[in-house]
């Protein structure tokens, strides 16, 4: 299943990272998992220069993987800006919430973070994609208005606006024709691992729907 987006905007400078800092680890805490994505209008650039992928990468690799004990990284040309929809499917399996952090021009769902120390307007062109402002200004908005620190609050509202809309449960444990109630963290557990290893497969990369039957019997008693 795709997992809900949500884009947090504002001017530069305006505290979108460091409020994420905040919100990412108050939905962990909700037994989320939360990815995200940085929108950069600018070239791109993310390995340091001497690094051996910078050197790969320079010498003419279209793509360039680092994989590791802890992490796996790439860097892949590309002929277009990705929207944000073109990366969930392909890149967050498993994932309960991405974050992306600008696309303010998209039609994605959006909370503005507006610091009247940073600019006297809020961001203009606003439409019916914004959901709520965060902002330490009493402004007036007919949106629901949060603090910079009203982190419980918010994650309260996202859970409540975009999470409770979508299938409580994406993964069906059935056993032997009985179907078992999971709890969210083996629910969680088993969607990840069996996602992960199934999307590396070939031809299951884009898979939207996974069905995996174990057949526990011995040979000599399937007859």
């Amino acid at each position: 299943m795709t997992p809900a987006i949500l884009a947090f905007v504002g001017k530069p400078g305006s505290g979108k990272t460091t409020l994420l800092e905040k919100l990412i680890p108050e939905l962990n805490r909700r037994d989320l998992t939360i990815g995200t994505i940085k929108h950069h209008v600018h070239q791109f650039e993310m390995d340091r220069e001497g690094k051996d992928t910078w050197r790969h990468k320079k010498c003419g690799a279209h793509t360039v993987i680092l994989s590791s004990t802890s992490g796996l990284g790439i860097i892949s040309d590309v002929n277009h800006d990705h929207t944000a929809e073109e990366l969930l499917d392909r890149y967050f399996p498993g994932i309960d919430l991405v974050i992306a952090e600008g696309y303010k021009r998209s039609s994605l769902p959006k909370i503005e973070i507006f610091r009247k120390n940073i600019s006297s307007t809020p961001l203009d062109n606003r439409d019916n994609t914004w959901l709520a402002m965060i902002s330490d200004d009493n402004l007036e908005t007919d949106l629901p208005r949060f603090g910079l620190d009203d982190i419980t609050a918010l994650a309260d509202f996202i859970i409540e606006n975009l999470l409770k809309k979508k299938s409580p449960s994406r993964v069906t444990l059935i056993a032997d024709g009985i179907t078992i109630p999971l709890n969210n963290f083996l629910e969680r557990f088993l969607r990840q691992a069996v996602t992960g290893m199934i999307t590396s497969l070939k031809g299951c990369s884009k898979a939207k729907e996974i069905t995996l039957t174990v057949n526990q019997k011995k040979d000599h008693e399937r007859n």
